[in-house]
């Protein structure tokens, strides 16, 4: 995509006109965390956003987001494309709520990817809506978390009556690379219309004392490992984004996080 708009932080409301492409990416910088977005794309629309959250201190503070503080909401009109890239990379304590309206033949995928180290905590509330016939949605989460982190994570794929024919599906997956992590991961489906495919699945996985042994029998340093499996999910994470420069610099702070 050519039409790449970085966000401003006054910006909060978002209008993309219908039948247009665009990029659009969401930093927020250290004290200037807008705390709602809303962003309508038009019918046809063909967009890719990027949220990335690498700071949640805020003047020396950590910023507690409750109530619904921090707060994304989609609009995807009727027969949109859209692909939403979801980048928490700690920092403090983050607490988000991510609102999406799918309409009638509109497609989005979401990808979310949490890095987490020390005492980093995130929260996410993700409500996906499927309001239009024929809609679309794949939602992938993974995270990875380190040390004392933590992270609650909750995708909820609501199918209204009115998104017949509608095809959904929601994976989880969790990777905890010490003891003292902590993560729970729940994907929902909230089905009222009768003619739908819908799936959903969630992972946790942590090396045994068994995997460690093994690992370390073939001369394998297990944090070795780990970093290898992080850059491997990362490459992956970002390997869709239609502007190569971007995909560069987020994979960079991915992966100094790793």
């Amino acid at each position: 995509m050519d039409n790449i708009l970085n966000l401003q932080p006054e910006e909060k409301k978002i209008v993309i006109p219908a039948e247009s492409e665009v990029l659009l990416i969401d930093r927020p910088a250290p004290g200037m965390i807008p705390e709602v977005r809303a962003i309508s794309m038009g019918p046809g629309a063909k967009v890719q956003y990027v949220l990335v959250a690498d700071e949640f201190s805020d003047g020396g503070r950590d910023v507690d987001i409750a109530d619904g503080h921090m707060r994304r909401d989609f609009e995807v009109g009727d027969g949109a494309n859209v692909e939403v890239y979801y980048v928490f990379l700690g920092g403090g304590h983050s607490e988000w709520h991510l609102n999406h309206e799918i309409g009638a033949g509109a497609k989005l995928q979401s990808r979310s990817l949490f890095v987490g180290k020390g005492d980093d905590a995130l929260e996410v509330n993700a409500d996906y809506n499927f309001i239009g016939r024929k809609s679309f949605g794949r939602v992938q989460v993974d995270a990875i978390l380190n040390n004392q982190a933590r992270l609650r994570y909750d995708a909820n794929m609501n199918v209204t009556r009115e998104a017949q024919l509608s095809d959904t599906r929601v994976d989880m997956r969790l990777r905890l690379n010490d003891k003292e992590a902590r993560g729970r991961i729940t994907p929902a489906l909230n089905i009222s219309a009768n003619d739908v495919k819908a799936g959903h699945s969630a992972s946790t996985y942590q090396l045994s004392v068994e995997d460690l042994f093994y690992l370390r029998s073939r001369g394998l340093e297990p944090e070795a490992v780990r970093k290898l499996l992080a850059i491997s999910l990362s490459r992956n994470f970002i390997r869709n984004l239609s502007d190569a420069q971007t995909a560069s610099e987020i994979l960079a702070l991915i992966e100094s996080r790793i």
